[in-house]
Formats: C-alpha cells, sequence, structure tokens
C-alpha cells in the first residue's frame, strides 16, 4: 500500500483558470479530493518583470526632471516647496507610477480565464485606479512632509538632486508595479489597515502639542488643527478604498451566488457604512453646519456597523460560532460604551470616539475576511479524481 500510485484527473476547468505566463511555476496541493492550483513565478522571472517594467519610466522621468531643473535656471533644489525635489517626484511619481499600474493591471485582465472574474475585474478597475492614485498621492505627500520636517532647509545642486529625483521616482515606480502582483481582497484590507493607522497616527503626532484629545476625536480635522487635510484625506480614501474593496469582493460573489438575497442585504449595509466614512472626512466637525452634518454622519456610521453585528446570525449562517459570538460581543461593547458616555458620562468624548470607532473598523475587517473564506475560497476549489495506476 505504501508504494500505490495514483493518477489525477484535474478538472479542464481548473487548468484553464490558470495564468502561467512569465516562466511561472504550477503549485499543487490536494487535501481530501480538493484541489489547488496556484502559479507561482520564481525569483528569476519576479525580478525580470520588475525591473523592465520600472527602470524605464524612471529613466524617462529623470530626464524630464532634468530639463525642468534647467528651465528653472536655479543651481540650487530645495528637497521640498513649491519648485522642489518633492514636487517634482510627487508629481512625475504619480504620472509614472499610474502609467506603469494601469496597462500591466490591464494586461492582467485581458489575460484573465475565468470570465466571471475577467468582468469583474474590467468593470472595477476605474475605481481601483482612482483608489490606488489617491493612496500613492497621499502617501507620497505625507513621506515628503516627513523628511522635510527631518531635513528642514535641504537644498541640493543639480546634479545630486537628479540622482535623488531618479533613486525616489524608481523606488515609487517599483512599488507600483509590484503592487499589481499583490492585488487581492487580502491585499486591500491590509492596504485599508494601514491607511487608516498611519494617517491617523501622523494627525495625532502632528497635533499633540495642541493636546487634541482634550477635545474630541475629530478635532484632528478641523479647522484649528495643524495640517487637519491629513486626518480628512485618510478617512476619505479609506471610505474610497472600503468601497472599492466591497466591490472587489461581492460583484463575483454574487454573480456565482444570484440569488443570495442575505449577501445583498449585507453589501447594502457595508456600502453605506463606506459612504458614512468618506462623509466624516469630507465634512470637518467644524462649527455651524458641517458639525451637524459631521455628527450625523458618525452616528449613521455606528448605526450602520451595529445593524449587520446583531443580524450576523441571520446574514451569515454559515459563519463560524466564534465569529458570531465575537459579533454580538462587539454589538454589547460598543451599547455599553455608548452607555457610559450618554447616560452617565463616565467616558470623554474622545475616548467615546475611539473606542467605537477601533470596534467597527476591527469588526468589519474581520467580517470581510470571513466572507472571503466563506465564498471566494470555495470557488477556487475543483473536485479531482484518484485513480490506481498500479
Amino acid at each position: 500500500m505504501a508504494n500505490q500510485r495514483y493518477e489525477i484527473e484535474i478538472p479542464e476547468e481548473a487548468v484553464n483558470n490558470l495564468d502561467l505566463t512569465d516562466g511561472a511555476k504550477l503549485g499543487l496541493v490536494v487535501n481530501n479530493a480538493s484541489l489547488t492550483l496556484t502559479p507561482v513565478l520564481t525569483e528569476n522571472n519576479k525580478q525580470e518583470l520588475s525591473i523592465r517594467r520600472f527602470l524605464v519610466p524612471s529613466f524617462l522621468a529623470t530626464i524630464a526632471f532634468a530639463f525642468w531643473i534647467l528651465w528653472q535656471k536655479n543651481p540650487l533644489i530645495p528637497l521640498t516647496g513649491d519648485s522642489s525635489l518633492a514636487t517634482a517626484v510627487i508629481f512625475f511619481g504619480e504620472i509614472t507610477g499610474m502609467g506603469s499600474f494601469i496597462p500591466l493591471h490591464l494586461k492582467n485582465i485581458r489575460q484573465e480565464k475565468d470570465l466571471i472574474k475577467k468582468k469583474t475585474d474590467t468593470r472595477l478597475a476605474p475605481t481601483l485606479f482612482f483608489s490606488i492614485a489617491l493612496i500613492q498621492a497621499f502617501a507620497m505627500i505625507a513621506f515628503f512632509w516627513a523628511i522635510g520636517y527631518l531635513f528642514q532647509a535641504a537644498i541640493f545642486d543639480r546634479l545630486t538632486a537628479t540622482i535623488l529625483f531618479f533613486v525616489f521616482v524608481s523606488i515609487v515606480n517599483y512599488l507600483m508595479v509590484y503592487t499589481v502582483t499583490l492585488i487581492s481582497t487580502s491585499f486591500m484590507m491590509v492596504l485599508l489597515i494601514i491607511t487608516i493607522v498611519c494617517g491617523v497616527l501622523v494627525a495625532m503626532v502632528t497635533n499633540s502639542r495642541l493636546l487634541w484629545w482634550q477635545h474630541n476625536f475629530s478635532f484632528l480635522g478641523t479647522a484649528k488643527a495643524h495640517f487637519s487635510w491629513t486626518f480628512n484625506a485618510t478617512l476619505i480614501i479609506a471610505g474610497i478604498l472600503w468601497g472599492t474593496l466591497i466591490d472587489y469582493l461581492f460583484v463575483p460573489i454574487q454573480k456565482r451566488y444570484k440569488q443570495h438575497h442575505r449577501l445583498t442585504i449585507l453589501r447594502v449595509f457595508l456600502t453605506f457604512d463606506a459612504l458614512c466614512l468618506l462623509a466624516i472626512g469630507a465634512l470637518p466637525n467644524n462649527p455651524g453646519l458641517l458639525h451637524i452634518a459631521h455628527d450625523t454622519a458618525a452616528n449613521l456610521l455606528i448605526v450602520g456597523t451595529g445593524g449587520p453585528m446583531l443580524l450576523i446570525y441571520w446574514l451569515l449562517p454559515n459563519a463560524n460560532r466564534e465569529f458570531k459570538l465575537f459579533s454580538l460581543g462587539t454589538a454589547l461593547s460598543m451599547v455599553v460604551t455608548a452607555f457610559l458616555f450618554y447616560g452617565i458620562r463616565y467616558l470623554s468624548l474622545t475616548a467615546f470616539e475611539i473606542i467605537i470607532l477601533g470596534l467597527g473598523i476591527s469588526w468589519l475587517l474581520l467580517l470581510m475576511q470571513n466572507i472571503h473564506m466563506l465564498y471566494e475560497t470555495k470557488s477556487q476549489s475543483y473536485q479531482v479524481t484518484l485513480k490506481s495506476i498500479e
């Protein structure tokens, strides 16, 4: 029995859905008659692909930058400012970065063998491009803001500035090319977490001397705060990215499960939450009508998040028991937190907002992970047949 050999019959659908271009090898795992096939690029092929894609636009951008600084007729180039190295990297990096990302992603869509996924990716491409472009711009602005804060009043001669420009823009283009290979539901969830955490932390640090925590969490986005755009832009980008993530996850699932009305209701809840998050950033908590609109959006976000928590047993009956209990526990925690703030005024407004936001976002991310595991992962498994050949 130990030397028994078997022949594996792989369904034609499983093979047709694989993209083995660029020298990819085929990874295969069989577990309880379930087959997982994964194209795996070798390190050499990954490196060849990356170098070919990011060096050419980097050289072209550097040539354009060299002509630009000659046209400026200024022998010294400041690190930050209006006509600076940072401005050039942000401008050219956005053009060449998205110029590398978009064609490569469209190429991957054209080579997709799964017709449902191909149609889904095509429909979601504009939203994905807009989200990635915003995140790239925001990340570069935040990066050079931090660099400018560390190296204040730094200036360079033309040659040094050109070399630094090439290094920075090459890194940007490489990251954008590499991002194409990472696009997935899991990657977008990680990107969402990084965007929120980094943006909020930057806003907290820049306003630490203003003792923002004595006011409220939303103070970080008001006119009284320093660099309030970082906080507001973080929430706006997070809302857009959240909406993109919902589409990216739900569209292919709902095409495979067309009569699953509970998923439709859950998608409506999550889309509503994304719009509320975007509105909170777009409507700063300044006095007057903006304050009313901001608070309304924040309260609606709490309601839109708490609703599916309480309905989780009906919306996702196949979810594991731990997640269902966690959902009810999170909803109960939000109710207790609201009572401690509204009822007995034990919590400050800042503490209330941070606790509610932390609980809500944590649960939403876990929800997306569970949906991905319940529905999307199943569609990537295939039945195989083992035949004895000895």
